[in-house]
């Protein structure tokens, strides 16, 4: 079906800039990791989170570069006109894309096993969307190579939208810290670090899955059914 134009570019809209936050994240953390110098002051909360990502620095360097690009060729994926007139760039940009998001996503799940601000639900939420990430790509991959283009574009969405779920998830935990701030309350990252990974991962899971139905061919079976 052809969705509604107007719900076409507010989806558009929050996916540029979710990406945007994504990168800008990426980028400042590179920064500080590679000039200490950055890192924020004693009484910004932000101080906790770049001594322990200060801590790991390989690590993270190792799970935010490749992140960037990400958030850079992510979007470009599923731009129709794109794949249309410029197959192999299409091709090739998935290509860098898949396999920037397969260090991703493994780099991830080797920082979760390690010691987390959030704790226990956080390690949980990474644990669980994580693997999935990666099994959405790779049911992505496989499907185009066997021409299953549809099917490509589902499990393409899905892995996107949990990647993207890292941009989502600050705001969430701004907001957070401002209704901790308003109650007079001093929070700390580790208090809300893991619902608000929770909140994001979930949100974004549902709506990918939303947006997949909402524009799924009518004789294109869903992933329930094809599973049954």
């Amino acid at each position: 079906m052809n969705p509604n134009r107007v719900l076409v570019r507010f989806l558009w809209t929050a996916v540029i800039f979710l990406a945007f936050i994504g990168l800008a994240v990426a980028t400042r953390r590179t920064i500080v990791l590679l000039n200490p110098a950055a890192m924020s002051s004693a009484k910004n909360p932000a101080v906790q989170l770049d001594a322990h990502f200060a801590i790991h620095a390989i690590l993270t360097l190792s799970h935010i570069l490749p992140a960037m690009l990400f958030m850079v060729l992510g979007p470009l994926q599923f731009v129709r006109g794109l794949r249309a007139k410029y197959p192999q760039v299409h091709r090739r940009s998935g290509r860098i894309f898949l396999t920037a998001s397969a260090v991703v996503g493994v780099t991830g799940l080797t920082m979760a096993f390690g010691k987390t601000i959030g704790g226990i639900d956080e390690k949980a939420a990474i644990t669980l969307f994580g693997t999935f990430f990666l099994i959405a790509l790779a049911k992505a991959l496989w499907h185009a190579l066997r021409r299953e283009f549809a099917q490509h574009r589902e499990w393409m969405i899905r892995g996107y939208a949990i990647g993207l779920a890292v941009a989502t998830i600050r705001p969430i935990m701004g907001t957070f810290f401002a209704a901790a701030v308003l109650r007079g309350h001093a929070p700390e990252p580790k208090e809300f670090f893991g619902t608000a990974f929770w909140i994001g991962f979930t949100l974004q899971t549902i709506a990918a899955e939303i947006w997949i139905n909402y524009t799924r061919p009518a004789n294109l079976p869903s992933m329930a059914s094809a599973v049954n």
